[in-house]
């Protein structure tokens, strides 16, 4: 192997170039780290962040510097106190600021600053009834950088020149804030109780005043972890509560909501723009929220999308699809705030299908009933929330009854609450009906209202699970019964009102005739089986009239006129405990100047019936 000796002088020139270079970055590295004075980039720090808030800004006094891999400051006992209330509480402490610098400025003496990280840091909030708080300041470069924006945009919308002096300082923004275990205490108002936020975690970043601002934090709000993510792209717009781009996102276990669209901020709030909210429980989220609203304890899902306006005192929401557990609905929906009244909640809501029961349960606080907590029901949510719905369904149910083509209305207003069926179509005919729920007396506890007209009874029957010998046909109904107690806490010893029933015409089965006529005069007492299950009494009408009150009905008035014989009850059903006592003839039928219709049996079977429902047990009564 040669070597060629004439390329040995470039090898060397090569090699020395290269340890030269790695000679003089070592330099560096070693020796500018000594240019950088602690002091001077600590100073510089505790200005900038003071300039930019316009607030006495005290940082800790033994900065510790790190050049690896970025140059960065520490301080710790970082205070920020207000300009405006010198000797009130600092509005943020924090155990420690991490700021990056820019190492070849700080050796100018000059440190210029980008990302900045806060940890554990409790910010003070305090909100006042003219719209100001602790926090705002009418010095600093954020403030200057608002009312520059704001002169510029009102220049802009009146079509004038933009203001000369109307200038954004560059050292407006934020910068990039990463915030570690940081705490927030806030009150609404003087001498309200504070409300915190803790475990607050995540960044905002800010980087150019006129470049969007975005937020993405975590934190824990009365024992319940949230997300929220923001981003507008005008903030210094925001901050000055004019109307700017907004995009919001609220995640939690109770409550999740998106929301992009315009809004300002301060007393007079107004926002415009989509909204979506979802929340597996309603009451759990309107617990968690605060709000001083006690919903239905049965209340769940609330699914809803709508386009969202928002003034000081009222909210709107057009377009709305809304989902309330199983209830889906479209419509419009009006909130408005009141002076010396509870909210107002109105609208329209159209809805394919609709279960009555569960929609009301929406409204109302749901204990296991009885009338042992009657007396103890909380029935806050009466005085608390105002509602004037308007609703229609193309199919409706209310327990087992199943009606369609439904309109009705829904009203809690004074510490009353109405829910009126206006007309539905229910069993081949029509409905109405009424629930009314109050805080005082009759007028206070329930009040109950049913009529349908030219209804197949016994579908109507079949539907609500009630067997036995009852009238089928077609005809009316109409029930009206009251409790003094609330709907959840009425048990059927409460109820106190009357039942009517009258059929044009219709059969009575299981109750074959002749062969009454035949056991009543030969056995001491039978049961319906005895009857046989084929036969039926036919009759060309039937009125039932009843009172009831403490758990019975009192038959006022009970007859059954068929072609040749006419059944006739009265008598007493305490029908909470299914048992009966009643006493009936069987009878000719009587034409209009009281005589027996030609072909009809002239003796009448007098008969008592005991037992208990569906089975009674007949027994004639013989001279």
């Amino acid at each position: 192997m040669k070597l060629n000796v004439r390329h040995w002088p470039a090898k060397r020139l090569v090699i020395g170039a290269v340890a030269l270079s790695l000679v003089l970055v070592l330099a560096v590295v070693v020796t500018v780290p000594l240019a950088v004075s602690s002091g001077v980039v600590r100073d510089r720090l505790e200005r900038d962040i003071g300039a930019w808030a316009g607030h006495s800004v005290s940082l800790g006094d033994a900065p510790s510097l790190d050049f690896w891999p970025t140059p960065t400051i520490q301080l710790d006992n970082v205070v920020i106190n207000p300009a405006t209330f010198s000797g009130g509480d600092p509005i943020l402490r924090a155990d420690s600021i991490v700021a990056n610098f820019n190492l070849f400025s700080a050796i100018a003496g000059a440190p210029s600053f980008t990302d900045f990280q806060l940890i554990r840091p409790t910010f003070n909030v305090e909100l006042y009834p003219d719209g100001t708080s602790n926090w705002s300041s009418a010095n600093g470069q954020l403030s200057q950088g608002i009312a520059a924006a704001l002169a510029r945009h009102n220049a802009r919308q009146a079509g004038e020149p933009v203001p000369a002096d109307a200038v954004i300082p560059d050292s407006a923004a934020l910068g990039t804030v990463t915030i570690t275990d940081g705490a927030l205490r806030w009150i609404r108002d003087p001498g309200a109780a504070a409300e915190r936020l803790t475990a607050i975690n995540g960044t905002l970043a800010w980087t150019v005043p006129t470049a969007p601002a975005r937020a993405n934090i975590t934190a824990i709000f009365r024992g319940e972890q949230f997300t929220v993510e923001g981003t507008t792209s005008a903030p210094l717009l925001l901050l000055g509560k004019q109307m700017s781009p907004l995009d919001i996102r609220l995640s939690s276990s109770p409550l999740s909501m998106d929301f992009s669209g315009s809004a300002s901020l301060g007393t007079d709030l107004f926002a415009s723009g989509s909204l979506r909210l979802a929340s597996a429980s309603v009451r759990r989220a309107l617990e968690w929220s605060g709000a001083e609203i006690k919903p239905g304890e049965a209340l769940g899902a609330l699914e809803l999308t709508a386009e969202l306006s928002v003034e000081p005192t009222r909210a709107r929401l057009d377009d709305l699809i809304v989902l309330i557990d199983a209830n889906r609905g479209i419509g419009v929906l009006d909130l408005s705030l009141r002076e010396d009244e509870p909210p107002l909640v109105s609208g329209t809501l159209a809805f394919s299908r609709l279960d009555i029961a569960s929609f009301l349960q929406a409204f109302t606080p749901l204990p296991q009933g009885g009338d042992d907590i009657a007396s103890t029901i909380d029935t806050r949510f009466l005085r608390e929330l105002g509602l004037d719905l308007r609703l229609s369904a193309q199919s409706a149910s209310f327990g087992p009854v199943i009606m369609s083509n439904l309109a009705a209305a829904a009203r809690v207003d004074q510490g009353r609450a109405n829910f009126d069926v206006g007309d539905a179509t229910a069993y081949g005919g029509n409905l109405i009906g009424r629930i009314v729920l109050s805080e005082q007396g009759v007028d206070g506890g329930l009040d109950v209202q049913l009529s349908t007209r030219d209804t197949n009874l016994g579908s109507l029957f079949d539907a609500v699970g009630l067997t036995g010998p009852l009238p089928r046909g077609s005809g009316s109904l109409d029930i009206k019964v009251t409790s003094p107690y609330p709907t959840w806490a009425t048990a059927l010893t409460d109820l106190t009102g009357q039942l009517s029933l009258n059929l044009s015409s219709g059969v009575l089965p299981g109750i074959d005739v002749a062969r009454f006529r035949e056991l009543s005069a030969s056995e001491r007492f039978f049961d319906l089986e005895q009857l046989g299950q084929s036969g039926s009494f036919a009759f060309n009408s039937a009125r039932f009239e009843a009172a009831i009150a403490a758990g019975e009905a009192d038959l006022k008035t009970a007859e059954l006129i068929g072609p040749l014989q006419t059944l006739s009850l009265s008598g007493v059903i305490p029908y909470t405990r299914s048992s009966l006592a009643i006493a009936g003839v069987l009878g000719p039928t009587r034409d209009q100047q009281g005589d027996p219709v030609a072909g009809a049996p002239e003796e009448p079977v007098r008969f008592f019936i005991g037992g208990s429902w569906p089975q009674p047990v007949i027994s004639p009564v013989r001279p």
